[in-house]
């Protein structure tokens, strides 16, 4: 990737390079208000033509082909189709079409029952190459275009591609949770959600309470850098992103660089949430919870259509959450508000709005507790209690308060045009009180730990919008899916902080309320801007079974820094610039095999001081990918493998002639591999394993001049070698047990390490947990009662991670075991 960064001092006009996007961001805020429905189109769930290239085969097999074309779901053939055999269907047709020819001479006939709806029936017999004897008469549902999941597995995905394509067409590794397997699993945070995902390394501790702190391929993917929520960044503030999993439809991770789509990022890919939205069939469901740590909490899902109405749909999504944490003083309080509403004039059309706040209080200590006394026994006290506070009661909150506004607009003009508009408005505020580990984990005598005291205070605004066009076109035989857009963002931070010292702590006789040592005027007190336009286009191109992805993207930012605490408030303004690519070649073989090698590119602007005062050029990331993608037919399950070789260059590292600078001469490298599979079987069985191995190290660093050591060579922190994951999940069918689901997992983490690599820290594996019954199946009359209880760490085995500072550590998450009763009507 060729990265120019060029700065306003040296004749680039930031004021005018810019001034473009005003005009094209207001034609997409006009788009959605001046168009006009045209009732008279014909659906495009049923009248949209798709590409097909189904050989003779199985019913089974071949209906699993039609559903990863088409984007329809096929459920619950059974007996119908056992043994059945389809003729295939290849060329260029509608859904209904396509099924006809699929299913003719089967004795099978398709039924259109509504836009979402379609329902195959029919008598087979020997006639229909039915098994010797076997006669059955059923229905086969086959769902309408949803979130392309059903159970544990996605087929489909909008975040891959940017279009709404299959899962084994991208030519990336994309792992997806569900919304059932996060049901299942029982998961409250977004860390938890990771937790079977391959590749991914979470840092989940008490005292950072479920915010996000992801490794992705070896690479810290947090925040403004990987935090997405629609498809769009999820905010600017650097305490504002705790994307609510309750909220969550489904999360996409996509692995390795992305800038080729979303711009300016880490190399080790980004999680993007996708919100729930507006449904038109009726569903409503309240929970109650308690559990471990005082937790209670009562969540509620309302949606369905407006009554009276066949265009409009609502939902209204909540949580109340009040409970401590495994750390004393230490609270973990959230309440949750998204309302949705969709309107719908037509199959071709829809305009959705989002909206949510967000109200998070908790602990303010980070708990980067010492080595001595939490991994190793003390010489003077042993092992601190796990519930040991290292801050002080009435300096310690973290309140984070954050409001959104988004609509969501999708047109098609026809089968082979379509145009797609997401825009977010993002308000946050933060207060951050906080007592910690000075910069080092040392204790004097064994038992005095030097701390701090700060105050953060940040208030920020973002404005996004991501827009495209989707267009859909043969040319001499090659098929094309091509994606032009632009998306367009403005941030707004203003930061405060005051910085000062507190007491010294006696680890083992710990005496808090003494007073703190804070100056009256702030620290920092700064204000950032960023503004940023990338304008992107990628042409999927089909030839027989040869899928060939190209993508290329031009991004250009502009960022301000006031510093209001210098003289006359200095401005220091600077204009990143970057080209980003993207390659894929796959080839999809006639049983759902599909072989696939990539190369992608990032880059993510740098920040440090440089000798002659000029600004970093951004940090390159490129990466070459190989894998293989597999949906078996007639099953649901998705299996994948990848290998990768991600090296990021420009990266800054130590300025040897010029002690206190920097320079860009580091390098970092990251390979490895991944394999996953997920599966849900019509028999009530369910399974998720995972394993990755990861080789993630420093390739280039100068020595630090004080000391003359080098990182070169070094492992990246906190990323293990090895890991791995196992859940199964069973509900039973029939029989005394029917209603009765019983789930078990297996996480292991092998060792990781500090940034020096002197602090090891020991693998280890946790056990979660989850059993549910539902009570129609006891009594019909009590249809919708649920009772599920979900535990994680059930062993409450006590695990570390590298800290914030050298010589500290980060303590796991305990066990936590909840109870939840749900009613759904």
């Amino acid at each position: 990737m060729a990265g120019r960064v060029a700065c306003v001092g040296d004749g680039v006009e930031s004021g005018t390079r810019l001034k473009f996007v005003h005009l094209l961001l207001l034609s997409t805020m006009i788009v959605p208000l001046t168009w006009r429905p045209v009732h008279a189109q014909a659906p495009v769930s049923n009248a949209a033509r798709y590409e097909f290239n189904i050989p003779s085969q199985s019913v089974d097999g071949a209906l699993a082909a039609f559903s990863r074309v088409s984007a329809f779901q096929v459920l619950n053939r059974g007996a119908l189709t056992r043994g059945v055999i389809s003729p295939g269907v290849r060329g260029r047709f509608t859904a209904a079409e396509a099924l006809s020819q699929l299913l003719a001479g089967t004795g099978l006939t398709p039924h259109f029952a509504g836009a979402n709806t379609v329902t195959v029936t029919g008598t087979t017999s020997t006639s229909f190459n039915a098994p010797d004897g076997a006669i059955s008469l059923e229905t086969i549902e086959v769902q309408g275009p949803t979130y392309g999941t059903t159970g544990f597995v996605a087929t489909r995905s909008t975040a891959g591609n940017k279009s709404n394509i299959p899962l084994i067409e991208v030519p990336a590794a994309v792992s997806v949770i569900t919304r059932g397997e996060l049901d299942a699993r029982g998961v409250q945070d977004i860390n938890a959600a990771m937790g079977y995902t391959p590749g991914i390394k979470v840092i989940d501790y008490p005292g950072g309470q479920g915010a996000p702190n992801i490794y992705i391929r070896g690479y810290r993917t947090i925040n403004f850098l990987g935090s997405y929520q629609d498809g769009l960044r999820a905010g600017f503030n650097s305490y504002d992103q705790n994307l609510e999993t309750f909220g969550a439809e489904r999360i996409d991770v996509i692995k390795g660089p992305v800038s080729a789509l979303y711009g300016q990022g880490a190399p080790g890919g980004v999680v993007n949430m996708i919100t729930k939205r507006p449904q038109f069939t009726q569903s409503n469901e309240i929970q109650l919870q308690g559990g471990t740590n005082k937790w209670r909490a009562a969540t509620f899902d309302l949606t369905g259509p407006v009554a009276g109405s066949d265009q409009f749909a609502y939902r209204f999504t909540g949580l109340i959450r009040r409970a401590d944490s495994p750390v004393a003083f230490s609270p973990d309080d959230r309440t949750y508000i998204a309302p949705a509403f969709t309107w719908k004039p037509s199959e071709n059309t829809s305009l959705t709005l989002l909206a949510n706040y967000f109200d998070m209080k908790r602990g303010g200590s980070e708990q980067s507790l010492p080595i001595s006394g939490t991994m190793y026994p003390n010489p003077v006290g042993g092992y601190l209690p796990r519930q040991f506070f290292l801050g002080e009661p009435g300096w310690n909150e973290e309140r984070i308060k954050n409001t959104s506004v988004a609509y969501i607009f999708d047109h098609a003009f026809n089968e082979s045009l379509r145009v797609q508009s997401t825009t977010r408005f993002i308000s946050t505020e933060s207060d951050y009180k906080t007592t910690g580990a000075t910069n080092s984990g040392v204790l004097v005598n064994n038992r005095f730990y030097r701390r701090n005291a700060a105050l953060r205070e940040q208030e920020s605004q973002s404005f996004l919008t991501d827009n495209r066009i989707e267009g859909k076109f043969d040319t001499w035989g090659f098929r094309h899916t091509m994606l032009v857009g632009f998306d367009y963002s403005t941030y707004r931070r203003d930061e405060r902080r005051r910085s000062g010292t507190a007491s010294v702590l006696d680890i083992f006789a710990p005496v808090y309320g003494r007073p703190l040592t804070l100056p009256a005027g702030l620290s920092v007190s700064t204000l950032n801007k960023l503004e940023q336009i990338g304008v992107y286009v990628q042409d999927q191109i089909k030839f027989q079974r040869f899928i060939l992805t190209l993508g290329a993207r031009r991004d250009v930012a502009e960022s301000k820094v006031t510093n209001r605490l210098g003289t006359n408030s200095p401005t220091t303004s600077r204009v990143d610039q970057a080209m980003s690519y993207r390659a894929g070649l796959g080839y999809e073989f006639e049983n759902g095999v599909v072989p696939y090698v990539s190369y992608s590119t990032s880059f993510n602007p740098q920040v440090a001081p440089r000798a002659d005062g000029r600004p970093f050029d951004p940090a390159e990331g490129k990466q070459f990918e190989a894998g293989i993608k597999y949906q078996p037919s007639g099953w649901n399950s998705y299996i994948s493998a990848a290998v990768f070789d991600i090296v990021q260059t420009n990266v800054p590292t130590r300025d040897i002639a010029n002690p206190g600078f920097f320079t860009q001469a580091g390098e970092t490298r990251s390979r490895g591999l991944e394999l996953e599979a997920k599966a849900s079987l019509g028999n009530g069985f369910g399974v998720i394993a995972s394993y990755s191995y990861l080789d993630a190290k420093v390739t280039k660093d100068n020595p630090n001049p004080a000391t003359g050591i080098s990182l070169q060579g070094n492992r990246l922190e906190r990323v293990p070698r090895h890991s791995a994951s196992l859940w199964l999940d069973y509900e039973a069918q029939e029989g005394s047990f029917a209603g009765l689901r019983l789930g078990v997992g297996a996480r292991y983490t092998g060792e990781t390490t500090d940034t020096t690599n002197i602090d090891r820290f020991p693998g280890y594996t946790l056990v979660d947990a989850s059993i549910s019954y539902d009570f129609s199946k006891m009594d019909p009359r009590l249809k919708g009662l649920k009772f599920t209880v979900s535990g994680t760490n059930l062993f409450d085995t006590r695990y570390f991670q590298a800290g914030f500072y050298q010589g500290t550590v980060l303590e796991g998450a305990r066990r936590t075991v909840l109870g939840t009763m749900s009613y759904r009507f």
